[in-house]
């Protein structure tokens, strides 16, 4: 397990997420600063999740992001049509990481 040190972890997300090595802020959002394909997204929570030993068994992507539909799924579009999505940023991960959890559903 990794100390939440939040330098070493904004290190890490500029080493390894970031757009053309943009130094990582904590305040940037997932969806403004990381262009990443539903199932790439989800391979770097579960690194983040499991580098910083933080328990994400009550952590849910369809409150964050859009779910992928398929043309069968019609009824439940409309469900997830005007649904509000939360913003997932990077200082929420430093801060579950902190505690050793997921904090924030």
């Amino acid at each position: 397990m990794l100390l939440p040190d939040e330098q070493e972890f904004l290190q890490y997300i500029t080493e390894n997420y970031s757009a053309r090595k943009r130094p990582a802020k904590k305040e940037w959002t997932f969806k403004e600063h990381f262009n990443l394909l539903p199932e790439d997204l989800e391979d770097m929570l579960i690194d983040l999740f499991t580098r910083y030993s933080i328990e994400h068994s009550n952590f849910v992507l369809d409150n964050y992001f859009e779910s992928e539909i398929f043309w069968w799924q019609w009824k439940r579009r409309k469900q997830w049509l005007n649904r509000p999505l939360k913003a997932l940023t990077l200082e929420m991960i430093i801060e579950s990481a902190k505690a050793g959890k997921w904090l924030y559903d």
